[in-house]
């Protein structure tokens, strides 16, 4: 029995698809666009892609590394990571600057290109938002047109069929009901990756400003020069190296 169901739903499926003609071919294909842009924008905004758990358990401890002078340890641990979150934290933490200004101005920059790589796909989805229901009502024209045209072919004694007329009226509509459905599907999950990247951009603003503020709190670049000199003085002098347990 649920054989029979299945093939028989997979028959109504394939000619509900078939009826659309080319257009509903679009829209299958608009349909595929979206899945495929869906799956890798889930990918592509999960926590651990955007803030990896090792490393947001370092960022959560960047204000004793800076108060211990291990800057470079911090450093290193985000150059490691091919993150939003490590790209920005590298310029936070760079050398190149001497004014925290000059630092922020730089980090926000990096943010917003981080920001624009994270939004790609968003396009594809809204042109898919709008021509799917397009493509749909030029299906449901172009059927509605095919119908008109057999009825006014019809000789004048003859009478039209309702039932075959309401039939091609229906089988027109089907793809204005295909372009609606994968329209309304598309505007959900565009709506859900919009909100899921304001929050994202809140994250990443906030990390970054605190780090930045811890950063230069404690002497930004300077710390590096404080950090190599407190590595020199630990290591021992030659004198030391020489001598023997007696």
């Amino acid at each position: 029995m649920s054989v029979y169901l299945t093939a028989s739903s997979n028959s109504q499926l394939w000619d509900f698809l078939m009826s659309g003609g080319v257009f509903m071919l679009f829209i299958v294909i608009c349909s595929f666009v979206s899945i495929a842009v869906s799956i890798h924008r889930f990918l592509s905004l999960r926590s651990t892609s955007i803030i990896p758990e090792l490393l947001r358990d370092e960022l959560t401890r960047c204000e004793q590394y800076f108060k211990q002078a291990k800057t470079s340890a911090l450093y290193h641990a985000l150059r490691k990571s091919e993150t939003p979150i490590g790209r920005i934290g590298r310029v936070v933490l760079s050398n190149q600057y001497t004014k925290k200004e000059d630092a922020s101005e730089a980090v926000e920059v990096r943010a917003k290109e981080e920001m624009v790589k994270l939004e790609m796909g968003m396009g594809i989805l809204e042109v898919v938002i709008t021509i799917a229901p397009l493509l749909g009502l030029l299906g449901t024209v172009s059927g509605l047109v095919s119908v008109f045209g057999v009825l006014g072919a019809t000789d004048v004694n003859e009478a039209a069929d309702p039932k075959l007329l309401a039939a091609g009226i229906a089988t027109a509509l089907n793809t204005t009901i295909a372009g609606l459905v994968v329209a309304v599907i598309t505007v959900i999950l565009h709506s859900y990756f919009a909100r899921r990247l304001e929050r994202i951009a809140a994250h990443l603003e906030l990390v970054a400003n605190h780090m930045l503020h811890q950063f230069y709190k404690f002497g930004g670049p300077s710390l590096y020069a404080k950090e190599s000199a407190l590595a020199a003085g630990e290591q021992p002098k030659p004198q030391q190296q020489q001598q023997r347990p007696q």
